[in-house]
């Protein structure tokens, strides 16, 4: 009866889990074998295979979230590695193969729309193939745009590069001549047209002017006449120029501007940038047109040719890689420590303590004896008309006894007993040596900061903050604050590189311990040693110098033992013991810095460039220079001929009145030209 019924009980509740708890169901085995196979196949790379085995243990196994989430993700990556090859065919023109791998994309994950818009742009160039002739490249409406963009931006002309015929004059003399015919003739010799302001160059009216000149240039020759007549002239075309009286007005009117885009490679942080921006702003005197573009490191100016080759200069000059350093850091530490004990003292007592224990006889009242701990065990007794029995125990502490003054005539020695202590002879000694040897190398450019922190942080407390009134429904509060300190080795440096040799450098080593902890207000503070070495220093490369040898000695003597004894000779050491501590602690401190990079000095001129003047801006060229000018080599076509200009690689003939050269493998010298008139001036050509 009673199987039965355990055996109904147990039914019944096997009943209430099924009906209680969640229904389970076991993994399928053939969804994890599929599994496996697409991990390996991921594994291998293989993506396509590999999703393809996840979908076919999700349909094995749907409800497993294993199973799909390894096949969303792998729809997702095998999608983008499909798009990512179907770009790439489609950069190099095969187009048919990559419309199949977009096509493979969108069934990997059909919900992409950059899958869609792949396949559309790539249909659409297909299309565009099959009307151009055989070999023009087909190009997506995006890099369409950015190829109208880029040829647009490369249209934009620069301005014009002036290539006379003859870039040389080797003598010109001219007398009294106003200065539109001193124009007029060096062009003629140069081969180039001159222009001039229609409402005239001459600032004084009826003024003349007397020109010699000896193997100049084209354009050293013109910076001669506009200095001389006051005016100021700008190239207009490869072949022309264009002159205008040296006025601020026609300065304003007539002078072209330039906008060029800097960009700064060796700044690092925005700092340096702004410290680049201001020497150029004011190397250059730009009050206006210059702006700093920091998320791109660069630095915008806009000016004439002339400001923007004085902002250029200054930009390759100040834009320089800093000098690196490597300090190496050495830190030596020897701590020593000998302890000498030698002498007797009693077991487990500072000084000499004699126990007494009393034994109680009839008429004396029983001391009473107040110890720390103990333990004893009492006797048998009969009882009476008193009371009697006996005990023994023992205890640690210092018994005392209280026993009425009438009773000590009764004492004897058959009262008390002493028990004396144990007594320990030691002769110790201990010697204990610790050698810490750190030796980090730390690197740092030119004027930054490196840090080294070897250790670890101890939190302290800063501060403490009390409510004093409290809020409604609470009760007062307490607020503590901590900080936290950092110990060991802690390094700080800043290196300044002077010269191709010597480094100047503030440097701080920091050498701290926990020596021991105090207590307050309640609270364990921390107590730490210090040990820091803070200097500025100047040394040359590879020089080795000693920041801090510190010595530290310490002596520490201790006596114990009995009072007056101790301090006898001889019996000093029977009577109680003597512990000499000794510490000896050694710490050096060196550093060795190496230049790494040196300031690059080579291709900075010696003496400054010329600027112009306060209030126009002007740079003088060299032979051989090329001015600033985006235009592309030459490629001017041929200019037909004219009896007055010569053709390109010929002598120039020279003009009536010149003498005959006195070296016939000597360019023709003109001694004197005559004034052309205007009969003779060849047309002006834009």
């Amino acid at each position: 009866m009673n199987l039965s019924n355990r055996l109904r009980d147990c039914v019944a509740l096997v009943c209430v889990f099924g009906l209680v708890a969640p229904p389970m169901q076991a993994r399928n085995s053939k969804g994890d074998k599929l599994y496996k196979l697409g991990q390996k196949a991921e594994a291998r790379n293989d993506l396509d295979g590999a999703l393809n085995y996840y979908d076919q243990a999700v349909d094995a196994d749907p409800n497993e979230a294993e199973y799909q989430i390894a096949d969303q993700r792998m729809r997702v990556k095998a999608s983008d590695a499909h798009l990512a090859e179907g770009r790439r065919l489609r950069k190099d023109q095969k187009l048919d193969e990559a419309l199949a791998q977009f096509q493979k994309a969108f069934l990997d994950n059909p919900s992409s729309p950059v899958t869609l818009e792949e396949i559309r742009q790539t249909t659409e160039m297909l299309k565009e193939r099959a009307k151009l002739p055989s070999g023009v490249p087909v190009l997506t409406p995006a890099e369409k745009a950015r190829q109208e963009v880029e040829q647009r931006i490369n249209s934009l002309e620069g301005p014009p590069t002036l290539r006379p015929l003859n870039q040389q004059i080797s003598h010109l003399t001219m007398n009294n001549q106003p200065s539109r015919v001193l124009y007029e003739s060096v062009g003629k010799l140069a081969g180039i047209n001159v222009l001039f302001d229609p409402q005239g160059i001459d600032t004084l009216q009826g003024k003349n002017f007397n020109l010699d000149l000896n193997n100049v240039t084209l354009e050293e020759a013109l910076n001669y006449i506009g200095l001389e007549t006051h005016t100021f002239w700008k190239a207009i075309s490869h072949n022309a120029i264009f002159v205008a009286q040296e006025t601020d007005p026609k300065r304003q009117e007539y002078q072209d501007e330039l906008v060029k885009v800097f960009y700064i490679q060796n700044a690092s942080t925005q700092n340096e940038l702004t410290e680049i921006f201001n020497g150029v702003r004011t190397g250059a005197k730009l009050t206006t047109g210059i702006f700093s573009v920091f998320s791109q490191n660069a630095i915008v100016v806009r000016g004439t040719p002339d400001t923007i080759a004085l902002a250029e200069k200054l930009v390759h000059d100040l834009d320089r890689p800093k000098a690196e350093v490597m300090i190496d850091v050495i830190v030596m530490e020897v701590n020593r420590t000998v302890i000498n004990n030698l002498g007797a003292s009693l077991l487990g007592q500072g000084g000499l303590s004699v126990p007494v224990t009393f034994a109680p006889r009839p008429g004396i009242t029983t001391p009473v004896a107040n110890s720390t701990s103990g333990s004893g065990t009492s006797g048998t007794g009969t009882s009476g008309t008193g009371t009697t029995g006996t005990g023994t125990g023992t205890g640690t502490g210092t018994p005392s006894a209280q026993i009425p003054i009438s009773n000590l005539h009764r004492l004897s020695s058959a009262d008390y007993s002493v028990t004396l202590p144990s007594t320990i002879i030691q002769a110790l000694l201990s010697d204990t040596k610790n050698h810490v040897v750190q030796r980090p190398q730390l690197r740092a450019t030119d004027g930054g900061k490196a840090s080294l922190k070897i250790g670890e942080k101890i939190p302290y407390v800063s501060g403490s903050l009390n409510s004093a009134v409290a809020t409604p429904g609470s009760i007062p509060y307490a607020t503590t604050q901590f900080q936290q300190v950092d110990i060991g080795t802690n390094i700080d440096l800043e290196p300044h590189v002077n010269g191709t040799d010597e480094i100047s450098m503030h440097v701080k080593v920091e050498i701290s311990n926990e020596l021991n902890q105090v207590t307050i207000a309640g609270i364990q503070e921390p107590i730490i040693g210090q040990q820091v070495d803070e200097a500025n220093i100047r040394m040359r490369d590879g020089e080795v110098s000693i920041l801090g040898g510190l010595n530290d000695k310490e002596l520490q003597t201790v006596m114990s033992g009995v009072p007056g004894f101790t301090n006898i000779p001889g019996l000093s050491y029977i009577f109680g013991s003597k512990q000499k501590t000794t510490t000896d602690n050694q710490v050096l401190i060196a550093i060795i810095p190496h230049i790494l990079r040196p300031q690059d000095l080579s291709t900075v001129a010696d003496q400054g460039v010329f600027a112009g003047t306060e209030r126009v801006t002007r740079v003088e060229r060299g032979n051989g220079a090329t001015p600033v000018s985006t235009n592309p080599p030459s490629t001017v076509p041929p200019r037909p001929a004219n009896p007055l200009v010569p053709a390109p690689n010929s002598r120039p003939q020279p003009p009536t009145g010149t003498k005959p050269p006195e070296d016939a493998g000597q360019q023709p010298v003109p001694a004197t030209v005559q004034p052309p008139t205007a009969s003779s001036l060849p047309p002006a050509r834009p």
